[in-house]
């Protein structure tokens, strides 16, 4: 009896708990009801949409039911249709999904928005672009405290594209939480959006003290202790070539406090001996997020600085982390190493943690074969630092070589005046700036201006003056070009010419093309061989021919393959930007995003800002203020933490700045491009041995076959380390193979 009364109650629970599903507050969200006209009750066309024109109930093609809601594009607009509104609570959470399925989309988005009683919301991961069958979005939504409706609005916008449509179905709005099964898919997608790999390793456990290790990508709170998927592990086990440095992350979980707390590394032994001194480490310490820009983004202290090498405390139940990088010398013999990292507590040990490492028989080149620009400025650096800016620009480029930079990213400018009705440049400072990085460090590119305006969305209007001349005014017009010419013959007597990036206006609006790119033309009329920069995509055929150095945002709605392909076919370099530095997305995308640039050809990368301390102190607050954008400035850009920041200023006074986590993930992409970049190398030989006359594309499809191994598409990757691992491994040995067939 007492059984059958459990049993009961058990069912009597499950009816329960399946009649507590949530329930979609959308009405006629599947689009099943029409009215007499034809289209979906409940909906409209919103601002930009005309129902049975632009905006469809389309009873040809459904996700499920018998109908979709299909809208086309509008050139340079947008298209929508929403609902009536809904009543919502204040200050609660929703949770948002839908169906989507787009046709031809390479220059348009299509998206789900929120209309409230307050403002337009924009809710994260709703873009979907390209050609993709039905794709299920899953979003949230916590309203505002005088936020009382909702309205789903289903939107097309164009960018200048060919025409192309979608179809909406399914969509939905639940308070508080998802379904059962649709919760169980968000909250997977949730882990992978937040780089969880499940790669812990536990190293030793003793009484009162764990020590475990994890990836470089791993983010590990101090107060998240162990994590539950944690394994044991005989050894961190780690691979690199000669000349490239490998890292990971040591974390001591102690259960009293523990001060002095030190790394000793000790030899590597193998077919030879990497000495201990090969071996480094620093402390991980803290930024502070206080205000988050993503919904998601976890809030308060965050692993990312670096600090310099020196014992901390370790306090009782949090982690203590150190990045550890094992730089593995250009002459070692390749071979299996094994050695130790021991964890000290002053002169007492605390724990081993035991180190494998593979040497593989190739050696990295000194100098990357990728190409970065990383834009930065010492005079960010005064309230910390009151040394000249040459110092700090020095130190700031020296920590940037450290992590594979070789592209001087802060605008140079040749001073000139006009004497006697003729432009005199001075080339004096200009001369010493790019010498010293490019003998010292090894640069091998550097932006040239003047840099006239742009990348704040303000118009021409807001472009600066040269010598105090109007752009494109008469004077500037008969100056110009002579400047130009002077500064072109210069950078050729120094043999500048091909590593100097000319970058005149930063990230053009359409409305004004024609005048930015008449100031490329007299920059060109100055010296043909001048290389003209631009970001922006090479889909604006206004710079084809103009333009010889493409900075592509690299996202799906501007990297527009066809149009990337047309200019590469015609010797112009395809960059691709923004390199990724903010706090808010998953850590491996730092790396990611390199194999992204190998998958799709490009010869370098763009970050505009390191150094972007707006309003801020980052060592309080990682994330920069709001800057003002847009025309007249009435819009304000708000950042992502760190999104602007990879270097930190030197907390112990004027020095050089400290590196951080995801700039050491940077570098580690930079040379996962370089794997590629040597195994396309040698495969190109070796198929031109054997005869192939198509040794090259040959040797290019199979490099990005690989990248497209973690690359799905622009944007979009496979965020597994072990996958990453993986596949890094079979390229080293594919590379071992080649090279050694061609020895032979």
């Amino acid at each position: 009896m007492k059984r059958a009364l459990m049993v009961l109650a058990s069912v009597a629970l499950g009816a329960t708990a399946q009649a507590q599903e949530p329930a979609s507050l959308v009405p006629n969200g599947g689009f099943e009801q029409v009215s007499a006209e034809g289209f979906a009750e409940g909906w409209s066309g919103g601002e930009f949409g005309r129902p049975g024109a632009n905006v469809v109930t389309d009873g040809a093609v459904a996700h499920d039911g018998t109908r979709s809601m299909r809208l086309a594009t509008s050139p340079g607009s947008f298209v929508t249709t929403r609902t009536a509104d809904i009543t919502v609570k204040p200050s609660t959470r929703y949770l948002v999904t839908w169906w989507c399925r787009t046709e031809g989309m390479t220059r348009s988005r299509a998206y789900l928005w929120l209309q409230t009683n307050v403002a337009q919301r924009v809710i994260p991961d709703a873009d979907q672009v390209g050609t993709e069958e039905w794709t299920r979005h899953l979003s949230e939504y916590t309203t505002g405290p005088d936020e009382t409706s909702i309205a789903p609005v289903l939107t097309t916008h164009d960018l200048g594209g060919e025409p192309a449509q979608a179809w909406f179905d399914g969509v939905a709005i639940f308070e508080g939480s998802f379904p059962a099964e649709l919760d169980a898919i968000y909250q997977q997608r949730l882990r992978r959006a937040a780089g969880i790999s499940e790669t812990a390793l536990v190293l030793a456990e003793g009484e009162g003290l764990t020590l475990w290790a994890d990836t470089l990508a791993a983010r590990i709170y101090a107060a998240d202790g162990l994590p539950e998927w944690a394994r044991p592990a005989e050894a961190v086990r780690v691979c690199a070539a000669r000349g490239e440095e490998d890292l990971f992350q040591l974390a001591l979980l102690p259960g009293e406090e523990t001060p002095e707390v030190r790394l000793a590394p000790t030899d590597l032994s193998g077919p030879g001996t990497i000495p201990a001194a090969a071996v480094r480490w620093w402390p991980v310490g803290q930024a502070n997020i206080r205000t988050a820009h993503r919904p998601r983004t976890r809030l308060g202290p965050t692993p990312d600085p670096l600090l310099d090498p020196a014992p901390r405390t370790a306090i009782a139940g949090e982690n203590s982390v150190f990045c550890v990088g094992i730089a593995v010398p250009r002459d070692v013999t390749p071979g299996e190493y094994r050695g130790e990292v021991v964890v000290l507590s002053g002169e007492r040990e605390l724990a081993r943690a035991p180190i494998s490492l593979r040497v593989f028989g190739f050696t990295m080149p000194e100098d990357p074969s990728f190409r970065t620009l990383i834009t930065f400025s010492p005079s960010s650096f005064r309230p910390w630092d009151d040394r000249p800016l040459e110092e700090i620009e020095r130190d700031i480029c020296t920590v940037l070589a450290e992590h594979g930079v070789r592209g001087h990213g802060a605008t140079v400018v040749v001073p000139a005046s006009i004497e006697d009705g003729q432009v005199v440049c001075d080339f004096a400072s200009v001369d010493t700036r790019i010498s010293w990085v490019m003998e010292e460090l090894g640069f091998n590119a550097f932006f040239l201006g003047p840099m006239f305006g742009g990348g704040t969305s303000e118009g021409w209007e807001k472009h600066r003056q040269w010598l105090g001349m109007e752009p494109l005014s008469e004077e500037f017009n008969r100056y110009f070009p002579e400047y130009m010419r002077q500064v072109g013959q210069h950078l050729r007597e120094m043999g500048w010419l091909d590593k100097a990036y000319v970058y005149l206006w930063d990230e053009p609006e359409p409305d004004y093309f024609d005048r930015v790119v008449e100031l490329q033309q007299l920059a060109l009329q100055g010296d043909p061989d001048l290389k003209i920069w631009e970001t922006t995509s090479p889909a604006h055929r206004a710079f084809w021919d103009v333009v010889k150095a493409w900075s592509v945002p690299f996202s799906p709605m501007h990297f527009d393959i066809a149009s990337v392909e047309a200019r590469r076919a015609a010797g112009d370099e395809i960059w691709v930007y923004n390199i990724p530095a903010t706090l808010e997305a998953a850590p491996q995308i730092h790396r990611l995003w390199f194999w992204g640039a190998a998958r799709y050809g490009a010869r370098g990368a763009q970050l505009w800002q390191t150094t972007f301390y707006h309003g801020i102190d980052p060592w309080e607050n990682i994330t920069p203020e709001p800057y003002p954008v847009g025309r007249g400035g009435t819009s304000l850009y708000h950042y992502d933490a760190g999104q602007a920041i990879m270097l930190y200023p030197n907390p112990d006074g004027p020095g050089p700045p400290l590196p951080c986590l995801r700039l050491k993930l940077m570098k580690k992409g930079i040379d996962d491009f370089e794997y590629l970049a040597m195994l396309e190398v040698a495969l190109t030989r070796m198929y031109q041995a054997r005869g192939r006359a198509d040794a090259d594309e040959a040797a290019r499809a199979r490099t990005r076959e690989l990248a497209a191994m973690l690359v799905l598409d622009v944007g979009s990757y496979e965020t597994d380390m072990a996958a990453l691992e993986r596949t890094r491994l079979q390229i080293a040995e594919e590379l071992e193979a080649t090279l050694a067939a061609l020895d032979q």
